[in-house]
């Protein structure tokens, strides 16, 4: 057997129709990728709610679907960005906080990586949780345990700018920095989902995760976002945005 222009043939034979068309839609996905990069198109951002976020979906979809997005949190390298960047922090980091952690599967895993106390935090803790400590509350009005570093994952494009603004504000009076980690909304990263993601997970999060894209920020609206919020403060921001725009990080350290 050799190789022949990127797939394999029996020597000897004319590759297969199968195989033929495999590698023709394999370099028109690239064409289209390089097309989106080049055209640097603005998307509206989309307001229409997600599945997850509403009610009447069956328990077994919901744990399968936040299952996937752990492992679709891991494949993508965010869980690992929010690991790299707590053990950065120049200070001991002794308790984290998982803000809208869901059923807690990063908070898990960043518990047992990094060795600390976590806690979480939901709208809808799950009936059972089985790891560390998920309480019922909102992370824009209520007051948060306390914690070194609080972190959100996917969180910030389900606010609208003005309950974002009063999250970043509401963290920094129970933590002393404050790790916001989503997606960006651009075509790149949408493409990508749709061809490359979608067609290996459930359709609840296939759905949600294209809508996730549109209703997210761009870098500059997310940055002007926590300018706002942090107006007057001696908060520090930091913000980064991953190749491909995979994901954008806000790191913000509240001052006294």
């Amino acid at each position: 057997m050799d190789i022949s222009d990127g797939f394999y043939v029996r020597s000897g034979s004319r590759p297969s129709f199968t195989s033929v068309n495999s590698f023709a839609r394999h370099r028109s996905a690239m064409r289209t990728l390089g097309r989106i990069v080049r055209n640097q198109a603005v998307m509206q951002r989309s307001l229409k709610s997600e599945l997850l976020d509403g009610d009447g979906i069956p328990e077994a979809q919901i744990a399968r679907a936040y299952r996937q997005l752990t492992r679709i949190h891991r494949l993508l390298g965010d869980t690992r960005a929010i690991i790299a960047a707590v053990r950065e922090d120049p200070l001991p980091v002794g308790c984290v906080l998982d803000i809208g952690c869901g059923r807690g599967g990063v908070l898990k895993e960043v518990q047992r990586r990094l060795g600390v106390q976590a806690i979480g935090v939901d709208l809808k803790p799950p009936p059972a949780a089985d790891g560390p400590q998920i309480i019922a509350a909102n992370g824009i009005s209520d007051r948060l345990p306390a914690a070194d570093v609080a972190f959100c994952m996917y969180l910030g494009h389900h606010l609208c700018e003005g309950d974002l603004r009063q999250l970043i504000r509401n963290v920094g009076r129970s933590c002393r920095r404050f790790l916001l980690l989503d997606l960006v909304r651009h075509p790149l990263p949408l493409t990508m989902f749709k061809m490359f993601m979608a067609p290996l997970v459930c359709n609840l999060v296939a759905t949600d995760g294209q809508l996730s894209i549109r209703r997210s920020y761009t870098p500059v609206e997310l940055l002007r976002i926590a300018r706002e919020a942090l107006a007057g403060t001696r908060a520090h921001i930091r913000h980064s945005t991953s190749p491909l725009y995979i994901r954008q990080i806000l790191d913000i350290t509240y001052r006294p």
